[in-house]
């Protein structure tokens, strides 16, 4: 199969192999097909994350409802550790 681009596509394309996050070309084009698949048709595992967040964010409301909520100073220093701990492992 052959595919025309523009010549901004090939540029980016070429830009992406040569930065060294892609090996070739055909790798680029797999990648961004990817994307538009996962765009257009979702995926399941994208549908059941939704889903598992929308069920862990109904639990919450209804714990602050009940007044088990969590200190806002503890979640805020909660949530910077983890970006550290993520940025420790990039």
């Amino acid at each position: 199969m052959n595919v025309s681009l523009t010549p901004e596509l090939k540029n980016f394309v070429e830009k992406q192999v040569s930065s060294g996050h892609y090996q070739t070309a055909s790798e680029v084009v797999r990648a961004a097909l990817s994307c538009l698949q996962e765009d257009q048709f979702g995926s399941s595992a994208k549908t059941r994350r939704l889903a598992d967040l929308e069920k862990r964010l109904l639990a919450a409301v209804t714990d602050v409802d009940a007044k088990k909520g969590v200190d806002g100073r503890v979640v805020f220093r909660r949530m910077r550790q983890r970006i550290k701990g993520v940025r420790a492992g990039a």
